[in-house]
């Protein structure tokens, strides 16, 4: 759905892609052609596997939260999507050998939302050669303890650092996934409040994770960020929807984009709305995410700010924090929701796995794609690239 052509803001030339670090070339590069649409949609060589695990850090406490008194630790229930052989009972990985090592990804999860969320697009990741870690975070989690809040945002980005590492050591009958992975390879995703955790990780001056290449932040939930926070530098894409009820493009995504540093993406999706991100959508309504989302927000609460203060003030500027642009709050605009969710879902596909073969895998065709290609070939899509 969605009208008009789509269009790129900025077209990065295959050489200014090499020189922001969104492929890796070489004197030959001009010649490879783009990453088809076809390869980046449809799903990948390998068969998807999955495990479950509990992982503790025990050097991080879980503050109080409500009723919750906290915890000396933090536990991050944690799923992991890995490649697997096709025709196997995807019970274990490929080994290096047959196609891997493997980059691994790091997935932070939505306000009451859970390590769930968005399976569809991990398992499109894994089926492509990566493995994708998720946890559940202490207490932004759907049933977190005490009701789920938005202050312990500061403390996720170590959350996500912390299942990386751990991915790379697992004990007994996981022990194949870890090696599995190329632990030089690190990219993290996230959606809405794990959007903004994402935002955190990559450019946060004391926050941000040094063992990340990449990263991708679907509908950041950061209208509550200044200036201040956006001072390291990583090559991130953000995918926004133009209908968004709860994180409205203009105050959120397209305010990241205007403060971040290069190099940066941002595909805006004509119509896509929040929930579509998670594929799901109501027929009939104006916008899902107001017969759904607004409600489920406002239930659950938005305090806790006090506590971004406390965590992302100290090493970064007066400016790092900016409430006063969050405006009337969650829900305040009303957007008339024209993309079909699972719409919304291919073209996150695409996006996220064509950014992460060119950052991780040094794919020039999948930097050309998205210079290229990808607005220039569906209407319902904007590109805009910051040198």
């Amino acid at each position: 759905m969605g009208s008009g052509r789509g269009r790129v803001v900025w077209a990065l030339s295959l050489a200014a892609a090499c020189a922001l670090g969104l492929a890796g070339c070489s004197d030959s590069s001009d010649a490879v052609a783009p990453a088809s649409r076809s390869e980046l949609v449809n799903p990948g060589p390998f068969a998807v596997g999955e495990a479950e695990l509990v992982l503790v850090d025990r050097s991080r406490p879980t503050r109080a939260n409500g009723t919750y008194p906290g915890a000396a630790e933090r536990t991050l229930p944690t799923h992991v999507w890995f490649p697997s052989a096709p025709g196997s009972d995807d019970s274990a990985p490929v080994p290096p050998e047959d196609g891997g090592p493997f980059p691994l990804i790091g997935w932070a999860h939505g306000f009451i939302s859970s390590r769930l969320e968005g399976a569809e697009i991990k398992r499109h990741l894994a089926s492509h050669g990566y493995v994708v870690v998720a946890p559940d975070f202490p207490l932004s989690n759907g049933g977190a303890p005490g009701g789920p809040t938005l202050g312990d945002m500061g403390n996720q980005p170590a959350d996500l650092d912390f299942v990386m590492d751990e991915a790379l050591h697992l004990p007994g009958s996981l022990a194949s996934i870890s090696a599995a992975i190329d632990a030089g390879r690190r990219g993290i995703a996230g959606l809405s409040l794990g959007g903004g955790t994402t935002l955190i990780a990559a450019f946060h001056p004391r926050l941000h994770l040094d063992a990340i290449q990449a990263a991708v932040a679907l509908a950041p939930a950061s209208c509550f960020f200044g200036p201040g926070l956006y001072e390291h530098a990583l090559p991130t894409m953000i995918i926004a929807g133009d209908a968004d009820e709860l994180v409205p493009l203009e105050h959120g995504p397209a305010r990241a984009f205007s403060f971040a540093p290069p190099p940066l993406t941002l595909v805006r999706l004509a119509g896509g709305n929040h929930l579509g991100f998670i594929g799901i959508e109501i027929p009939g309504v104006p916008n899902t995410d107001r017969a759904v989302g607004c409600g489920a927000v406002e239930m659950a609460g938005t305090g806790g700010f006090e506590n971004l203060v406390t965590d992302l003030s100290p090493g970064a500027g007066p400016d790092v924090l900016d409430f006063a642009n969050c405006g009337a709050g969650v829900c305040a605009e009303s957007f008339v929701q024209t993309m079909h969710a699972a719409r919304q879902v291919e073209l996150t596909k695409i996006a996220m796995l064509a950014h992460f073969e060119a950052t991780l895998r040094g794919r020039a065709g999948a930097a050309r794609f998205l210079a290229e290609a990808f607005a220039a070939g569906d209407a319902d899509v904007e590109v805009s690239v910051k040198d």
